[in-house]
């Protein structure tokens, strides 16, 4: 479709407002072998669909062009929280003329699931047994570890090598890498 009938099509009094058109969706028009400006079906079918928002009382500079949005979720577990738990969510999206409803509410649906896994209610105790098990263990936990384990940074009163946390003795066991290292150790009263 040329210029002139795109312009009778959505009414426009001049080609001004048409190319206004165009920039808003992103487009621009190829040229055919006589070196006329037309559009494509594709073209066109976007170019309906701004008609469509403008007459629902859209503007151009608020005009979102329709896009699909594709999700793939991966997630693997462990019951070890000293191992982190990995859950990475790809979105990668495409520029589609049309989106279904129901394929919109399909990607709402994944999207919904995908935030809820992350907002899984932590058992408030679990941390004891990762910290049971670096004990243990023997492990030595850096600062940053031991932070994510029991909500504070670890920091000993002046001149002191133990810092106390609820039934738990940490103390300073040297560095790791810039951090301090943290041997554990549960205090049982009799």
């Amino acid at each position: 479709m040329y210029v002139k009938e795109l312009c009778d099509r959505y009414k426009l009094q001049s080609r001004k407002s048409l190319y206004s058109r165009l920039e808003a969706v992103g487009l621009k028009l190829p040229k055919d072998d006589d070196g006329k400006a037309y559009a494509t079906e594709e073209m066109i079918q976007q170019l309906d669909d701004l008609d469509q928002h403008l007459k629902n009382g859209g503007s151009l500079k608020h005009y979102t062009p329709v896009t699909s949005v594709t999700t793939h979720l991966e997630s693997s577990d462990n019951n070890n929280i000293l191992d982190k738990t990995t859950q990475t969510t790809q979105l990668t999206t495409q520029q589609t003329t049309q989106m279904s409803r129901e394929e919109l509410l399909e990607i709402i649906e994944v999207l919904g699931t995908a935030i809820a896994c992350r907002l899984q209610p932590i058992d408030p105790i679990a941390y004891n047994h990762s910290l049971e098990q670096a004990q243990e263990k023997n492990w030595i936990l850096s600062t940053f570890e031991v932070k994510q384990l029991i909500g504070i940074k670890p920091s000993c009163p002046k001149g002191e090598n133990v810092f106390t946390r609820g039934c738990w003795a940490f103390t300073k066991a040297g560095k790791i890498g810039n951090q301090t290292g943290w041997r554990v150790k549960k205090i049982v009263e009799d």
